[in-house]
């Protein structure tokens, strides 16, 4: 059954705005969004809807669904806050993007303008595919990863919990993408990346081990 309660959406900066235009494009209506405590703004509107601090929320987590509008790592901490407090969350996919119908997505994730995303991929959960990025056959993109625009994840490509792969980048088939790494923008990997490693370059090589995604 689809879900009809209205969203909120985890943060209120220039993504927020992003995930705001698809949920109008698909008609799901935004009650506004949540910051954290020591984040709120001075302008508590935002794009004509309500900012609300996430220790004055008036809403129960029966009354409304949440999606992500963060890009950095601070959304998994956020995320988790918010789940403990009982609040559910929502998909959202850009009529635009091209999914298989063998593609599972969980909940949480954001699918951008003009994504596509192959046979018999996993998408986990609160994952950003953002505009343009190409995600091939067989993929497993672990939970909070984060993939730039027109970046291509050719088949069979694991990404672990976290990672951050940025715009344009590349990567080959059959690689694996470890936990919290980073793939540079316009980077080419040929190869395994390890886990907390950042990458750049054609072909990519590691500049900076302990890294935690974006």
């Amino acid at each position: 059954m689809t879900d009809t309660k209205p969203l909120l959406i985890l943060g209120a900066g220039s993504f927020a705005i992003e995930v705001l235009e698809v949920a109008e494009l698909t008609g799901v209506r935004v009650a506004g969004f949540v910051v954290s405590d020591d984040h709120v703004p001075a302008a508590r509107r935002h794009a004509d809807l309500r900012i609300f601090a996430e220790g004055e929320l008036p809403f129960a987590p029966d009354e409304v669904a949440l999606i992500g509008g963060i890009v950095t790592t601070r959304r998994r901490a956020f995320v988790a806050r918010m789940a403990n407090r009982g609040f559910a969350f929502r998909t959202l996919v850009h009529p635009s993007a091209i999914v298989s119908p063998r593609v599972r997505i969980d909940a949480g994730t954001f699918v951008g303008a003009g994504v596509i995303v192959a046979s018999h991929t996993h998408v986990g959960a609160h994952v950003l595919l953002n505009r343009g990025a190409n995600v091939g056959h067989d993929n497993a993109l672990a939970p909070f990863v984060t993939i730039g625009p027109g970046a291509i994840l050719a088949g069979a490509v694991r990404v672990g919990a976290g990672s951050y792969v940025a715009v344009g980048a590349v990567v080959r088939d059959h690689l694996e993408i470890g936990a919290g790494a980073v793939v540079a923008a316009g980077a080419v990997v040929v190869k395994p990346v390890e886990a907390h490693a950042l990458v750049a370059g054609v072909p990519a090589t590691v500049v900076k081990n302990g890294v935690d995604g974006l």
